[in-house]
């Protein structure tokens, strides 16, 4: 009887609009809970308004509703795509995914590439370390496939306060006059660039033992470099993130302030903290960008998302009465998800967080985090734009340095990040994407802590 009854309550409750001050992280599992048996009322093809959204409030985590479901809302939806990776990845899992083991403490031993664990035997937790499928999930999570690794040529760093107008005339390139459309004041943009490199556990590179050749890769994951163009007052800011092979090995991190003068280092507390004032984080990178040690993981199941994952757009574009929402082509998506509790750092600003990850192709779609008094705090919506479509040749910023079809690749169109508890926004359309493999000559230059100033 009390099942029924909970299962009655919550599927009621996805039918009817759901205030983001209502949310909690019981509305959160009740939500999924009732996803599970829903029945889709829509198809490829349709576009859903405000008069007919009542239809995708099951396929809508209750924390983003409002931002997506608006009067004058226009959602396309898109036919579910295969968004499986490359075939030297899937090579990779098939040959070596059957020695991977979890340690007692989480960590990842023997892993060699490909997808670590088995995603279609994970079961849901009531406790992190339970069955260890928490964990499963976020190192699968951390070596999906991305080949050598991202470099962005642009992104745009945002920031969105609800209400009012806004005029971006001058504070972006030409070419974008229609990205942010609806409402919404933007009281600052920053340019920035980006590259993160991968080193090891390369499936495309399983004739050289799956690493890049010369002493740079040995005990090397990735190196990242996020820098900041404009505007002037942080033009030259940097921040160097060195990853390394032993999962239980500190990161190597820097950062160089201009004004300043001097490379600094940054601690782990720091990559928790808002990136230059924005609503980001370091640590929320790709849905997260962290280590997965320094936090518990807990697997809690699947849900049916709307989500977009091959933008039929070259750029992103926002819409809305806050210009939060994104304007393209949804489609519905099978996610993991997965809670991050970073119990071992009582200062951590997120008392949990949950991260939704496609279960075909492994990126994260959607995420919603909690403030230490267990609040709703922060939600993201990360869109991508796929490298077998024409329109990832079509981007303002140029096309990449080769053709990436067959690479079967999912680049960012947009990360985006909503305030809840302040009513900002930090947008980050994202441009020029390129996964060409770079020669080590040039990532000794550009990823190398000398680089941070004397490069610049």
């Amino acid at each position: 009887m009390r099942k029924s009854f909970i299962a009655t309550a919550a599927a009621l409750a996805i039918a009817l609009p759901i205030t983001a001050s209502a949310v909690g992280p019981d509305v959160t599992l009740d939500w999924m809970a009732a996803n599970q048996s829903a029945t889709p009322e829509f198809k490829a093809g349709d576009v859903i308004t405000y008069a007919d959204s009542d239809k995708i409030r099951a396929f809508v985590p209750p924390a983003y509703q409002d931002i997506m479901i608006f009067d004058g809302m226009q959602v396309e939806i898109g036919e579910t795509s295969d968004l499986s990776p490359a075939d030297a990845y899937k090579q990779a899992t098939l040959q070596h995914q059957g020695q991977v083991r979890l340690a007692e403490d989480g960590a990842i031993e023997n892993f060699v590439a490909g997808q670590p664990f088995d995603d279609s035997k994970f079961s849901p937790e009531s406790a992190p370390m339970e069955n260890g499928d928490g964990y499963r999930a976020i190192w699968n999570f951390n070596f999906r496939w991305q080949a050598q690794g991202l470099a962005l040529t642009r992104f745009y760093g945002t920031w969105v306060r609800e209400g009012g107008q806004h005029d971006t005339s001058g504070q972006i390139e030409k070419g974008y006059d229609d990205m942010f459309q609806g409402g919404g004041t933007f009281p600052r943009i920053l340019w920035g660039n980006y590259v993160r490199s991968y080193f090891n556990f390369r499936a495309d590179l399983a004739d050289q033992d799956y690493r890049m050749k010369g002493s740079w890769a040995d005990g090397t994951e990735y190196r990242e470099l996020t820098a900041f163009d404009e505007p002037f007052d942080i033009r030259g800011t940097a921040f160097l993130i060195l990853r390394y092979t032993d999962p239980r090995k500190t990161d190597d991190s820097w950062a160089y302030i201009p004004n300043l003068r001097r490379v600094r280092r940054i601690s782990v507390e720091v990559k928790s903290d808002s990136l230059l004032g924005t609503d980001h984080t370091i640590e929320d990178f790709y849905g997260f960008a962290g280590r997965p040690l320094e936090h518990e993981w807990r697997y809690v199941g699947s849900a049916r998302i709307l989500w977009i994952p091959r933008s039929k757009f070259p750029y992103a574009k926002y819409y809305g009465p806050n210009g939060w929402a994104s304007l393209d082509r949804w489609e519905l998506r099978d996610m993991h998800v997965i809670e991050q509790l970073p119990s071992f750092q009582p200062d951590h600003p997120y008392n949990r967080k949950y991260i939704f990850t496609d279960k075909n192709m492994g990126d994260c779609g959607y995420a919603e985090s909690y403030d230490r008094a267990d609040e709703l705090w922060k939600v993201w919506q990360l869109s991508k734009i796929w490298s077998e479509d024409e329109v990832f040749y079509q981007q303002h910023q140029g096309t990449p340095s080769q053709d990436h079809r067959g690479l079967r690749i999912a680049a960012f169109a947009g990360i985006n990040v909503i305030d809840k508890q302040n009513g900002r926004g930090t947008l980050f359309p994202c441009q020029g994407h390129n996964y060409a493999p770079q020669k080590l000559s040039y990532l000794k230059k550009v990823l190398d802590v000398n680089y941070l100033s004397q490069g610049r």
